[in-house]
């Protein structure tokens, strides 16, 4: 068979190789990377920007403001400061206390349960609002706040209540007098130094320094599909996970097609 016949069949067989175009578009989509500020190259759990919401996991939508991204967790925003997919990890400050100890909403770090959990350097810092006057001699960690226009003196506890109740009672006794408290996370690491010099700057750093949640989020599921050349999903419709596959989603992995070798075998036997 001489090449100006050969070469009009080669091109019928092979031309429809890079079928791009007849992929599932849920697995295009999910080959998107969030990408925003420091973060780069998010894959699952994560949806957001050019990742629809069935690439990533509940629970795990990110945005980007100002090319600083962020999460929503239990309805309160965090900064986005890092992602460790090894150890599936993220690293998180609360954007209210970025600049200043004053929120204008009096609110608890609350994790979504089953699907973040603290590790093991996760520390706590215990600030209260609305206190009385005047306060017991010897603490010195106070700050005042205005806020929704009203003026309120502040202070704040880097060591938890159980063993502030046992070092200094009279203290315990007073603070349970103000009017508000907010526990705000922090790595231990990042506190302990606060100890010796409790200053509204040190305070303001350990805090922006963020904190460590591990994330659950079917991701055993997910090596599986990965290694299998797939892009893990979420089905919103069955509420369950979804492995996208080039042709279509599967449960688990994607399945070699039958004809994915048909081509080359009619190759080989043209040539031959």
């Amino acid at each position: 068979m001489s090449w100006l016949i050969l070469l009009p069949i080669i091109a019928l067989v092979c031309g429809s190789a890079p079928a791009f175009a007849d992929d599932d578009e849920r697995y295009l989509n999910c080959m998107n990377s969030f990408d925003c500020g420091n973060i780069t190259g998010a894959g699952y759990p994560f949806s957001g920007s050019d990742r629809p919401g069935y690439c990533g996991y509940p629970g795990f939508e990110l945005s980007c403001r100002n090319q600083d991204p962020e999460i929503t967790i239990m309805g309160s925003i965090y900064k986005l400061l890092g992602i460790n997919n090894q150890s599936r990890t993220l690293n998180v400050s609360r954007t209210d206390y970025t600049e200043n100890l004053c929120p204008t909403l009096f609110s608890n770090t609350s994790l979504t349960p089953n699907l973040l959990s603290s590790n093991s350097d996760h520390g706590e810092v215990s600030l209260y609002y609305g206190c009385p006057s005047p306060i017991p001699s010897g603490f010195s960690a106070q700050f005042t706040c205005n806020i929704n226009d009203t003026d309120m003196m502040g202070y704040f506890v880097t060591v938890n209540n159980s063993v502030l109740s046992m070092t200094a009672p009279i203290l315990i006794t007073y603070l349970t007098t103000c009017n508000n408290s907010v526990i705000v996370p922090a790595h231990q690491s990042a506190i302990l130094p606060i100890l010796g010099n409790p200053t509204i700057a040190q305070l303001l750093g350990a805090i922006n320094q963020g904190f460590d949640l591990v994330w659950s989020a079917n991701d055993s599921l997910c090596d599986t599909c990965k290694s299998s050349g797939g892009q893990c999903g979420y089905n919103q419709t069955t509420t369950a996970f979804s492995c996208f596959c080039a042709d279509q989603p599967q449960e688990f992995e994607c399945t070699e097609s039958p004809q994915a070798s048909s081509p080359s075998t009619s190759m080989s036997s043209f040539i031959s």
